[in-house]
């Protein structure tokens, strides 16, 4: 289990534009600013954020920047709320990544880019983050035909939460099952 405090980053936590469908699915990734490059990759990532603007982009993206821990100064940035259709329409991809390229990738490195499920039955809160000054994000990676008994164990505390708590499964992108 890996656990990380992350602060909100407030370049983006608001919407481009508004998405019309909502859905259970997020997309979640991870960067690592090269040692040296912060000032320069948060000003490339301002810049792709503009592209996407630009592009029209419906998705509401979100940013954060970790704060502590081994991880202090990696950047996550996440867009939910989305349906299996609305995954397969993003910015054109080819421009998307063509303008991460020139913006984003010479300052930092990608650590993982993943399609996450919303687990509504294990958190509380709407799936989508609430704005706050500081937020956890843990990830669970757990050894194969776990999964059953994890999704029990956290069901078993749900109704105890006091805070949101927003749990997600991935279903795309990386080694599972993860958390």
């Amino acid at each position: 289990m890996k656990h990380f405090i992350v602060g909100i980053l407030l370049l983006l936590p608001t919407p481009l534009a508004a998405q019309t469908e909502r859905g259970p699915y997020a997309r979640i990734a991870i960067l690592r600013p090269h040692d040296g490059h912060t000032v320069d990759f948060e000003a490339g990532y301002i810049r792709h954020l503009e592209f996407h603007r630009q592009a029209k982009d419906t998705w509401v993206w979100y940013g954060w920047t970790i704060w502590a821990g081994e991880r202090q100064r990696w950047f996550v940035y996440a867009t939910f709320g989305h349906t299996a259709a609305s995954l397969d329409s993003p910015v054109a991809p080819a421009d998307d990544e063509r303008d991460n390229i020139s913006n984003v990738t010479p300052h930092a490195q990608f650590l993982g880019n993943a399609v996450y499920e919303y687990l509504p039955g294990l958190s509380r809160g709407t799936g989508e983050p609430q704005p706050t000054a500081r937020l956890e994000l843990t990830t669970v990676d757990l050894v194969p035909g776990a999964a059953r008994a994890f999704e029990s164990a956290l069901s078993a505390e749900q109704s105890r939460l006091q805070n949101e708590t927003l749990w997600y499964r991935m279903v795309a992108g990386g080694t599972a099952p993860r958390y």
